[in-house]
């Protein structure tokens, strides 16, 4: 029977040695067995090129290999860099026995496996072009499929996605230390749905788990989202319902809950460290989302795991755990297949040698225009629509088509010359990382017009934001030392070239009368000494875009624009903080307290009040008349703080573990939580976040000076000063050092 319907998620069944496709047909979602793929691999050995060796003989010895399935000689490109594709050996096994026969084969002469480690689900999607939420027909008898496809796009904008029950789940356990302990009861359960709360509490914790599943099978939730599932939730819930003598099932397929908590891990990912739990809950059937765990949940909801299954073509549970560097690689596989280009086991770009002057030369990052500190009239703010991946494909920087030699052996015709560095792009042929970003670009752009035409803004809005994070991390991972398709030298391409795209849009603008007041990367800040017209503004866009072939767009005209100073050198002003306020009276801040996550509520909401109180200033005058204004709203909440009328709530701060609690040689106030936390009964480790309070900041003993939140209780109380301190910084880092000096500031 020929059906249709939205295809939810797929899973391995090691005992059917087959697939299970969970399609939502007619609102009801079902698992169905899938015969028809076997993962593969590709073998390139040198035994292929021998003429000892024949090819039926090859295939006959491999295929004799009890977990092979199938072998079949076929013409790939091994390397980006190949002009011609090679014959390798396409074996496919059995399902979960790819590393099983890698092994084996790699005994034979030369061999290179390539394939080996992605995901048989995900060699699935990539070779059959179908991806999770996207509509399919299939051939259906007893369950079976025996043919499926898909009908929806990988690059469509506008397409529908299915409806998805979806429920939360909080466990509120009856701890009686500071920390529970999964030795400890069940207090009650909260299952939310659909805006309503169901409590589930009574006396014997075994009901509890009882009626917790009732709720789970009577809604057939698609969705089940938690705060830390990964972490300890599940894992939670499985022992007590061990303790109790009943299998707790979230799967779909039946399979009782049963959770094996492996090692944590912590690392560096775009500047900071990141946490990972040692488990991932992941269902057959059912999606679990753990909002602790998900990169892209909590800012864009399931529109943002959708939209990264389409890019990626993975599970949408992997997905949602996947950081934007593993969405991107994710993206080049898909692209690497349609290109008929294997995918290496490891990193096979070395960098190119070079010498001290050259590296020197070469490796300078991108663009920034050293602004003064100061109170600016009459100044736009322009900004280019993703430089680096739109310079990436426009200009075909690859890590294939990067060339160093002097003379081009095919014609010189192909050769773009990179500015500022000693080697070219080579245009005879589309590069995989151009081609695979050509999508996500077009995507995103397209979302945007349709937020600018009314059509589902919030839905576009975060569909659009989930392409903004994989554009990002593009650039930067182009340049990642295990990217497979990376190269050092297509990194430095593309800050040479958006360095001469900055260059370009200011000698542009200074033939227009634009002086540039600042400039950083992807983003300029221009003055006129009248006032500036936006059909001139405009006019200046649109040159500059024709002129580097990148869209400039106006962000802004500010009624004033305050670039701060330095706290360590009062005559510099720090890159990425300024605020300002737009004529239309919008306020647009960057780098400054309400915008960073370590700032306590209190600090922010009085940086806040201080920047409402500046934006009555409609010049750089009235912005200076009203300076003495602003103070006294930072003294107001100042006198708040001495009088003890804050609630600690608001006063709490946050920072992130840089590393294990116990590698901490300092006394810092992080080294300082982390122990008191750890000594209170929880394990912690680098990447995870910790709450303090500012109890007495000047004591002789470090471990007075702060104290955990978790530790705070109704006789604590908070360090007066220490906090007037944050709110007299906060009032400084809103005005340049030269405008300060008539104002003292007092924390008493």
């Amino acid at each position: 029977m020929r059906k249709r319907g939205w295809l939810i998620d797929a899973n391995i069944d090691h005992e059917q040695q087959a697939l299970v496709l969970w399609i939502k047909v007619d609102s009801k979602t079902q698992g169905y067995v899938y015969n028809g793929f076997a993962p593969s691999l590709y073998l390139n050995t040198s035994i292929l090129d021998d003429p000892k060796w024949s090819d039926e003989t090859i295939i006959r010895v491999v295929t004799q290999h009890k977990e092979v399935k199938e072998a079949e000689i076929v013409s790939k490109y091994v390397s980006v860099y190949d002009d011609e594709p090679k014959r390798v050996l396409c074996v496919r096994t059995r399902i979960g026995m790819l590393s099983d026969v890698a092994r084996d084969l790699e005994s034979l002469p030369d061999a290179v496996i390539y394939h080996e480690d992605i995901d048989p689900v995900q060699q699935f999607f990539i070779e059959k072009s179908i991806f999770p939420f996207g509509r399919v027909e299939f051939i259906e008898k007893n369950e079976v499929i025996s043919d499926i496809i898909c009908i929806d796009h990988r690059e469509d904008v506008e397409y529908e996605t299915p409806k998805l029950e979806e429920i939360g789940i909080e466990v509120v356990i009856d701890a009686e230390g500071v920390f529970p302990q999964f030795e400890e009861p069940i207090r009650h359960i909260e299952v939310y749905n659909k805006g309503q709360v169901i409590r589930i509490e009574n006396e014997n914790e075994r009901e509890i788990l009882l009626h917790l599943q009732d709720i789970v099978d009577s809604i057939d939730p698609d969705v089940i989202v938690t705060n830390g599932g990964d972490g300890h939730l599940f894992r939670y819930l499985a022992l007590r319902a061990r303790a109790n003598g009943i299998h707790l099932v979230f799967s779909r397929n039946g399979q009782a809950l049963d959770i094996k908590h492996g090692k944590p891990s912590s690392f560096w990912q775009y500047n900071k460290t990141v946490f990972r739990s040692g488990s991932q809950v992941v269902f057959d059937g059912r999606i679990h989302i753990d909002k602790k765990e998900s990169l892209y949940y909590s800012p864009s909801g399931m529109e943002g795991i959708i939209e990264g299954c389409r890019i990626a073509l993975a599970r949408p549970q992997r997905v949602a755990r996947m950081s934007i560097g593993t969405v991107n690689a994710s993206s080049q596989m898909y692209t690497a297949h349609q290109m008929g280009i294997l995918i290496p086991p490891v990193k096979r770009n070395p960098e190119f040698l070079k010498t001290v002057n050259e590296l020197a030369e070469i490796d300078r990052g991108g663009l920034i225009l050293q602004p003064r500190p100061g109170v600016y009239e009459n100044v736009a703010e322009l900004d280019f629509a993703s430089m680096y991946p739109t310079l990436m494909v426009t200009r075909n920087i690859s890590p294939e088509t990067i060339c160093v030699r002097s003379q081009c052996p095919y014609d010189s015709q192909y050769c773009d010359d990179v500015p500022g560095v000693g080697f070219k792009i080579c245009n005879r042929r589309r590069g995989i990382v151009s081609k695979s970003l050509e999508v996500v670009i077009e995507k995103r752009n397209r979302f945007k017009e349709l937020i600018l035409e009314g059509k589902n803004p919030r839905k576009y809005k975060l569909k659009q934001n989930t392409l903004k994070g994989i554009l990002v991390s593009c650039f930067g991972y182009l340049g990642f030392k295990n990217a497979k398709f990376g190269r050092v030298e297509a990194h430095t391409a593309v800050c040479a070239f958006s360095r001469e795209v900055l260059l370009k849009a200011q000698e542009i603008g200074e033939e227009m009368g634009l002086h540039t007041v600042h400039g950083i990367v992807d983003s300029l800040w221009v003055q006129s000494k009248s006032d500036l017209d936006y059909e001139h503004l405009q006019e200046y866009c649109k040159i500059v875009s024709k002129a580097v072939d990148i869209d400039m767009s106006l962000k802004g005209i500010y009624k004033w624009l305050v670039i701060p100073s330095s706290r360590v050198r009062p005559s510099i002003a720090p890159l990425n903080r300024y605020y300002g306020i737009y004529l239309n009276g919008g306020i647009k801040t960057r780098g400054i307290e309400t915008r960073r996550r370590d700032t306590c509520r209190y600090v922010g909401d009085c940086q806040k009040r201080i920047i409402e109180v500046f934006a009555r200033g409609n010049s750089k005058a009235e912005f200076l008349e009203l300076i003495p204004d602003a103070y006294s709203i930072c003294q107001a909440f100042i006198d708040r703080l001495h009088q003890g009328d804050v609630d600690v709530r608001d006063l709490i701060l946050y920072t992130r573990l840089t590393r294990e609690p116990h590698e901490y040689q300092t006394t810092s106030r992080a080294a300082i939580v982390a122990r008191q936390i750890e000594g209170a009964g929880k394990e912690l480790h680098a990447g995870q976040r910790v709450g303090y309070l500012i109890v007495d900041s000047e004591s002789p003993s470090p471990f007075k000076r702060v104290r955990a939140i978790e530790l705070i209780d109704t006789s604590t109380t908070y360090d007066a000063k220490a906090y007037a301190n944050l709110c007299v910084r906060a009032f400084e880092s809103l005005v340049p050092a030269q405008y300060l000096a008539q104002f003292g500031t007092d924390t008493e």
